[in-house]
Protein backbone atom coordinates (compact mmCIF):
# COMPACT_ATOMS: atom_id res chain seq x y z
CA UNK A 1 0.00 0.00 0.00
CA UNK A 2 1.35 3.56 -0.75
CA UNK A 3 1.51 5.99 1.80
CA UNK A 4 -0.81 8.52 0.32
CA UNK A 5 -3.33 5.23 0.87
CA UNK A 6 -2.51 5.90 4.44
CA UNK A 7 -4.31 8.06 7.43
CA UNK A 8 -2.64 9.75 10.19
CA UNK A 9 -4.18 9.36 13.12
CA UNK A 10 -3.55 11.84 16.04
CA UNK A 11 -5.10 10.42 19.56
CA UNK A 12 -5.76 13.86 21.52
CA UNK A 13 -2.94 13.64 24.06
CA UNK A 14 -0.76 11.17 22.17
CA UNK A 15 3.28 11.04 22.27
CA UNK A 16 2.88 8.83 18.96
CA UNK A 17 0.89 8.94 15.92
CA UNK A 18 0.00 5.82 13.90
CA UNK A 19 -1.42 5.53 10.65
CA UNK A 20 -4.67 3.29 9.00
CA UNK A 21 -6.01 2.87 5.73
CA UNK A 22 -7.28 5.53 4.43
CA UNK A 23 -10.40 3.79 2.58
CA UNK A 24 -11.38 2.23 6.27
CA UNK A 25 -10.86 5.52 7.70
CA UNK A 26 -12.83 7.24 5.51
CA UNK A 27 -15.98 5.07 5.48
CA UNK A 28 -15.80 4.63 9.76
CA UNK A 29 -15.27 8.23 10.01
CA UNK A 30 -18.64 9.21 8.00
CA UNK A 31 -20.50 6.74 9.28
CA UNK A 32 -19.61 7.81 13.11
CA UNK A 33 -20.47 11.31 12.18
CA UNK A 34 -23.60 10.36 10.56
CA UNK A 35 -24.56 8.33 13.81
CA UNK A 36 -23.81 10.71 16.37
CA UNK A 37 -26.18 13.45 17.81
CA UNK A 38 -25.64 16.41 20.08
CA UNK A 39 -26.93 14.04 22.96
CA UNK A 40 -24.01 12.00 24.43
CA UNK A 41 -23.72 8.08 23.18
CA UNK A 42 -21.69 5.30 24.68
CA UNK A 43 -18.94 3.76 22.79
CA UNK A 44 -21.08 0.75 22.32
CA UNK A 45 -24.05 2.60 20.95
CA UNK A 46 -21.78 4.61 18.26
CA UNK A 47 -20.27 1.14 17.41
CA UNK A 48 -23.50 -0.42 17.04
CA UNK A 49 -24.01 2.52 14.45
CA UNK A 50 -21.83 2.09 12.59
CA UNK A 51 -21.66 -1.90 11.79
CA UNK A 52 -25.52 -0.70 10.83
CA UNK A 53 -23.97 1.53 7.93
CA UNK A 54 -21.06 -0.12 7.22
CA UNK A 55 -21.31 -2.93 4.73
CA UNK A 56 -18.72 -5.67 4.08
CA UNK A 57 -15.69 -4.50 6.34
CA UNK A 58 -13.18 -6.85 7.09
CA UNK A 59 -11.28 -5.76 10.28
CA UNK A 60 -12.35 -5.17 13.93
CA UNK A 61 -15.05 -2.41 13.58
CA UNK A 62 -14.43 -1.76 17.21
CA UNK A 63 -11.17 -0.82 16.61
CA UNK A 64 -11.74 1.19 14.00
CA UNK A 65 -14.71 3.06 15.48
CA UNK A 66 -12.20 3.81 18.59
CA UNK A 67 -9.45 4.75 16.23
CA UNK A 68 -11.34 7.45 14.11
CA UNK A 69 -13.19 8.62 17.21
CA UNK A 70 -9.89 10.43 18.27
CA UNK A 71 -8.90 11.62 15.38
CA UNK A 72 -12.34 13.09 14.97
CA UNK A 73 -11.64 14.26 18.53
CA UNK A 74 -8.29 15.63 17.57
CA UNK A 75 -9.75 17.61 14.58
CA UNK A 76 -12.87 19.24 16.90
CA UNK A 77 -15.33 17.48 14.87
CA UNK A 78 -16.58 15.37 17.82
CA UNK A 79 -16.78 16.01 21.54
CA UNK A 80 -15.67 12.74 24.01
CA UNK A 81 -17.32 13.78 27.56
CA UNK A 82 -14.96 11.98 30.59
CA UNK A 83 -18.89 10.46 32.27
CA UNK A 84 -18.69 6.83 33.25
CA UNK A 85 -19.31 5.62 30.64
CA UNK A 86 -17.80 7.73 28.23
CA UNK A 87 -20.26 9.49 25.97
CA UNK A 88 -19.48 10.67 22.34
CA UNK A 89 -21.30 14.02 20.78
CA UNK A 90 -20.65 15.80 17.42
CA UNK A 91 -19.71 19.20 18.19
CA UNK A 92 -22.23 21.65 18.35
CA UNK A 93 -21.95 23.98 14.92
Amino acid sequence: MKRDDRKTIRGKGWKRTTSIALDKYTAISSAILEVLTTEPMSFSDVVRGVKRRVKSFSGSIAWYTITCLRELESQKKIIRHKTKPVGYTKKNS
